[in-house]
């Protein structure tokens, strides 16, 4: 999507916050953002708590599945802003749990088999359908010819193959274009790289400070670089191994039914349970021994909560509260209750 498409299709105010938001693919994603579905730009706004645990009696009890090294995995897209909040909370988790749990990536992917003319065909909305496109829009369609002009460009950008990653006969892409499809793939060589995964969490950091989904194909080495990885053994593994790294993350976002960033799981368990989450932002979750609010579910503290109770036994490093970081400003930040 254009970013005009995207600001004129904002809604005018913000929504309550969902867990994640559903986009599977590329028609879908269209379809949504035709009819206006607010719940995409859910949870803007910063948390105004320190994620801690609150004294309040929980309405949800997050049911751990126990194991030795409980698995950790979070599902994002490398620019999605939802997901990059994401990273920044789990990596306070990583530095504590690192050694004890497997904390680890997983990259959503959308994939077109065959024609990219037909399949756009088939899932741009139909522009015989606009009048209700617009009725639905709430006021960000302004007029029947203003929605046929904009399934056009759809329809133009989703045939543009330059819009996609083409392997064989398939083309893959990421919800922001080919650029964050080669980006995530490349962030998955990384991770592969070694067994220790602290190079790969600066690496991460320094491209979501200083990249883009318009220059990371140029912006990435200096940032991997920096984060002492080797970039010609990213760029073999990009080069030989990228259709079977997608297909791996396709096929495990399509047994976990994952289509948001960020969708965090823990040994298979989704974390946060969505029946944690109220409309009217009052939920609550005990999980272990501590209580937290709807607000604090993505905290740091939280998500190590969640990890922690899945320990057969847990490791001395459970006993610690952590912090949800703050930004340049002071002020106190956590991941968004929203998603890409």
């Amino acid at each position: 999507m254009t970013k005009k498409i995207k600001k004129n299709l904002k809604p005018k105010s913000e929504p309550v916050a969902t867990k994640s938001v559903t986009i599977p693919l590329v028609g879908v994603i269209i379809f949504s953002l035709l009819l206006a579905v607010s719940s995409f730009f859910a949870g803007a706004a910063w948390l105004k708590t320190n994620g801690g645990a609150v004294a309040v009696k929980a309405k949800n009890v997050f049911e751990a599945k126990k194991s030795d090294k409980p698995e950790f995995q979070f599902y994002v897209m490398s620019f999605c802003p939802f997901g990059n909040d994401a990273e920044d909370v789990i990596k306070p988790v990583f530095d504590l749990l690192g050694k004890s749990a497997d904390i680890r990536p997983q990259y959503i992917f959308s994939k077109v088999e065959g024609s990219l003319n037909d399949y756009c065909q088939k899932n741009v909305p139909d522009p015989a359908n606009c009048q209700m496109y617009v009725q639905n829009s709430q006021g960000q369609l302004k007029s029947v010819e203003d929605c046929k002009a904009q399934i056009n460009t759809m329809l133009k950008e989703c045939t543009n193959e330059s819009q996609y990653l083409k392997i064989g006969n398939n083309y893959y892409g990421s919800l922001h274009g080919r650029i964050e499809a080669n980006q995530d793939v490349r962030e998955i060589c990384a991770y592969n790289q070694s067994e220790d995964k602290t190079n790969w969490w600066k690496f991460v950091e320094n491209v979501n400070k200083n990249c883009t989904d318009k220059n990371a194909d140029t912006c990435w080495e200096d940032q991997a670089k920096q984060a002492g990885l080797d970039t010609t053994k990213i760029t073999e593994c990009f080069n030989n191994q990228a259709g079977e790294l997608i297909e791996k993350e396709i096929a495990l976002t399509t047994k976990n039914s994952v289509q948001g960033s960020p969708t965090l799981f823990v040994n298979g368990i989704a974390f946060p349970p969505e029946s944690a989450y109220t409309q009217d932002n009052t939920g609550t979750l005990k999980i272990g021994n501590k209580v937290f609010t709807q607000s604090q579910y993505r905290s740091p503290d939280a998500i190590k909560e969640a990890i922690c109770a899945s320990f057969n036994r847990p490791p001395k490093e459970c006993k610690t509260t952590l912090e949800t970081p703050k930004s340049p400003d002071g002020q106190v930040q956590g991941a968004t209750e929203g998603g890409c």
